[in-house]
């Protein structure tokens, strides 16, 4: 996919929403504080469902679909109202009432912390306007005042100078609230968005990154107005390279003096209370605030190399590593350590260089150490690297057996990139393509995420229920996913440049700017000067569109990969994707010549066409053009509606079927089936197996319902005609999924000496979710008991085949990704 321009529009917390127990108070409070509010409580309770797929496709239109068929009544009240606020020129508006603002933060905190889990409340978040970063070097710019600002407005070649002077508030949103002042003492709102070291900090590690007093310097900063609260004006920063923090000695402050005076209530004040803060923070996994005391201890020069090694263990949790490498390095050159403290500043070079994949260096690091097990077991590691970086040989057994523990599994492994290469494909759009001929099943690539989030990171105790509008590009969220996604990946190119350049890179969506050119040209970062100052101008708006449109759904959370993101989709693909953990495994599932592209399906491929281009437009905003979906746009409207009804109904004698045991009732449902199933071939017209190569995916399952019954009967009844009828249907709902059944007979002689499987090897299923290699499994099985020892050992060499192809694997990968076991088939005579 390729983006247009630029555009992922502004963040803004507007709505917070309490229920039942507080909602009284909390309405009687604010009634008291009518003009102290900046955010709106609302009694809004979330009482109805999501709509049902079923349900959107009712209303959606018969044509194709445009990104302006998901632009929902109210997302266009939403935009109306935003384009009218953008059109109004910029204008000077009274300062806020300190008091009022302070009063605001109060209560929204209130509104925050007194609702209780069972309390289903609501945050509502609206993405209206541009979102805003400065690129401009603090240098260049010039400082203005409160009373400088100008609504509607971003200040460019200005920065505001002012400090805290309250402890900072979450919102229950995406953002954090602070009121601040200048120097003339005049106060402001402040709404931090997007601060991804602070979206999970509690009031602690708040207080020690913004306490009261702290002084900041806003880059470019941008003024609204306060729909709700008209007398309560903000600044918004989208970006949190945009708020800099100021040494109490810097330059920029001499000749500055506060008219206000301010209660300043310091953590620490000497380095020994600095370093005791860090350890406390490194012991409750506060690893911001613990960077910033040790950062503190180095700043009153307070055992600065032992400092300069707590901070680089802070910043390997953190995944700073380019940091923690200089600190470790910076320690080493020092040469004040003594013989316990060099071994651990070599460590932890190791490990940063670990991280960042430079193996190599780390097999030469330790190696230098003799007689050291440590060192040794760190040589053994980046060896096995190495190798798996070049060769892409990989212990696929003992990686598939770890990610099937339950665990949210991140294996230590390399990278590989196999024949493949980034160009652009006749329709003009990059893709990836081989840069060989590749068999099915060769390896392309075994990659880790270059940012992910946990599925048990999503869900907090104290989080508020979360709406989430983004009206630029028509999408709406109601869970945390994406946005602590996001935020993954604003930590990621908080110390790394050269991550940050590559994943500009990728695509940003339809209204973001064009991605640069890939491969990114390699950067050496320098490292954090301050823990709380990137090292690079965070595009939020960008990285926002890399995390929506290019995250995949692994195993247990969600993920963005580089060079997988690369992949086009298709209905018909190349290659399919497999996670063991968070790691992706894309391997081609047919022949492909040099120069054809690699493609994958993001979505499943049993669904009909109608919902598949909802969810592909919803998603990523395009229309399929494959020949699965050119042939099944052509079967017409009122045939897919059929089909799509007929497959339902399939599914309800499924369920049937796998609950009944009685004869009469097993024939029934069989007849059934079969009915259903003959009238959903004829939604299918005469030309679509030509053009979609025999694909028809929603009559897979309901072959298999059939096959399923036609069995059951079979062992009822001891008729072997059943089960040579039940080895056809799961032959017919093999063939339907894509694969080439070269020899599908029942009976009759075999050629003797070595026969070739009886499918074509150039291509397997072109979807696999374990159901294929098992319905091959099954027809071995169903052999062996007919007696076909020939036959049963050769679907069941089909199996092998195919397991090898999917993964990588044999026999005992064969056992282990089924959930039946081998012999409740009757198959365990046939391995060894």
């Amino acid at each position: 996919m390729e983006s247009l321009k630029s555009a992922l529009q502004t963040l803004d917390t507007e709505s917070l929403t309490t229920l039942k127990d507080n909602l009284e108070f909390l309405k009687s409070r604010l009634a008291q504080k009518s003009k102290k509010t900046g955010s709106t409580v609302n009694p809004t309770i979330r009482s109805s469902r999501a709509p049902t797929i079923d349900h959107i496709l009712t209303i959606l239109p018969r044509k194709k679909l445009t990104r302006d068929d998901f632009l929902k009544e109210d997302i266009k009240k939403l935009k109306k109202r935003a384009d009218l606020e953008a059109s109004l020129p910029p204008e000077h508006v009274p300062i806020v009432n300190r008091n009022d603002l302070l009063g605001t933060i109060e209560s929204t905190w209130e509104a925050v912390n007194v609702a209780t889990p069972d309390q289903q409340s609501v945050v509502q978040v609206v993405v209206e306007w541009p979102q805003k970063y400065s690129t401009a070097s603090f240098e260049d710019l010039s400082c203005i005042n409160v009373s400088d600002l100008m609504v509607r407005k971003t200040h460019k070649g200005n920065y505001l100078l002012c400090r805290t002077i309250c402890t900072p508030t979450f919102d229950g949103g995406i953002g954090i609230l602070l009121a601040i002042e200048d120097p003339n003492g005049d106060p402001a709102y402040l709404k931090i968005f997007n601060h991804a070291l602070l979206f999970d900090a509690d009031d602690d590690e708040l207080d020690t990154i913004f306490p009261i007093g702290a002084i900041l310097a806003l880059r470019e900063p941008t003024y609204y107005t306060n729909e709700n609260v008209t007398d309560l004006p903000f600044i918004k920063v989208e970006s949190p390279s945009d708020i800099i923090h100021i040494d109490s000695d810097a330059p920029v402050l001499s000749g500055v003096s506060w008219e206000s005076e301010l209660p300043i209530r310091l953590r620490a004040k000497s380095g020994q209370e600095w370093k005791e803060e860090g350890l406390k923070d490194f012991k409750e996994s506060r690893w911001f605030s613990s960077a910033v005391c040790f950062t503190n201890c180095i700043k009153f020069g307070f055992e600065v190399e032992i400092s300069r090694l707590n901070r680089a263990e802070v910043y390997l949790r953190l995944g700073w590593n380019n940091s923690a490498l200089h600190d470790a390095q910076t320690s080493l050159d020092s040469g004040n350590l003594s013989d316990e403290l060099k071994r651990k500043a070599i460590v932890r070079k190791i490990k940063a260089l670990y991280a960042m994949g430079r193996y190599l260096e780390v097999s030469q690091m330790a190696n230098s150490s003799k007689n050291d097990k440590i060192f040794a077991e760190w040589v053994t590691r980046a060896n096995r690297r190495i190798k798996e970086q070049n060769t892409g040989n990989y212990d696929w057994l003992k990686l598939y057996m770890e990610s099937k523990k339950g665990l949210y599994y991140s294996p230590d492994i390399a990278d590989f990139t196999g024949p493949v290469e980034v160009k652009t494909n006749s329709k003009g759009l990059r893709g990836t393509f081989v840069t060989r001929d590749v068999k099915a099943g060769e390896l392309l690539m075994l990659h880790k995420p270059a940012f992910s989030v946990s599925t048990s990171e999503t869900v907090k105790a104290n989080d508020l229920g979360f709406d989430w509008i983004h009206i630029p590009a028509i999408g709406r969220s109601d869970n945390r996913d994406m946005h602590r996604l996001i935020l993954k990946a604003i930590q990621r190119v908080w110390d790394d440049r050269h991550m940050h350049d590559t994943l500009r890179t990728l695509y940003g969506g339809e209204t973001a700017e064009e991605p640069k050119t890939f491969p990114a040209p390699f950067v050496a970062s320098s490292p954090l000067e301050h823990p709380t100052r990137p090292i690079v101008d965070i595009d939020v708006e960008y990285l926002q569109g890399v995390a929506r449109f290019n995250a995949f759904g692994e195993q247990k959370g969600h993920a963005v990969y580089i060079d997988p993101s690369l992949m086009n989709h298709s209905c018909m693909p190349t290659a399919r994707r497999d996670f063991i953990g968070d790691a992706i495994v894309i391997r081609t599932i047919k022949d492909l010549k040099k120069g054809e592209e690699v493609t994958l399906s993001y979505i499943q491929a049993n669904v009909s066409y109608d919902e598949k281009r909802y969810r592909l437009m919803n998603s990523w905003r395009f229309n399929c053009e494959c020949g699965v979906c050119e042939a099944d746009d052509e079967d017409g409207y009122d045939a897919r509606e059929t089909r799509r009804a007929l497959s339902k109904k399939m599914d309800d004698i499924g369920e049937r079927i796998k609950k009944t045991f009685d004869l009469f009732s097993i024939k029934r449902l069989a007849t059934e089936a079969k009915k259903t199933i003959d009238n959903m071939k004829r939604t299918y017209h005469e030309e679509h197996s030509k053009k979609a190569d025999g694909c028809k995916y929603e009559l897979a399952m309901p072959l298999r319902y059939l096959a399923d019954a036609l069995e059951n009967i079979g062992r009822l009844t001891s008729d072997n005609s059943f089960f040579r009828q039940s080895i056809e249907a799961k032959m017919q709902s093999l063939t339907v999924f894509g694969l080439k059944i070269t020899d599908n007979t029942l009976t009759g002689a075999l050629p003797k000496g070595k026969r070739p499987l009886p499918v074509d090897t150039r291509q397997v299923p072109q979807f696999y979710d374990e159901m294929e290699v098992e319905t091959v499994l099954e027809i071995s099985g169903l052999f062996k008991e007919l007696g076909d020892k020939k036959r049963s050992k050769s679907w069941f060499d089909v199996a092998l085949w195919m397991e090898k192809v999917y993964s990588g694997g044999g026999i005992e990968m064969l056992k282990l990704r089924q959930d039946r076991s081998l012999g409740s088939l009757g198959l365990s005579g046939l391995f060894r």
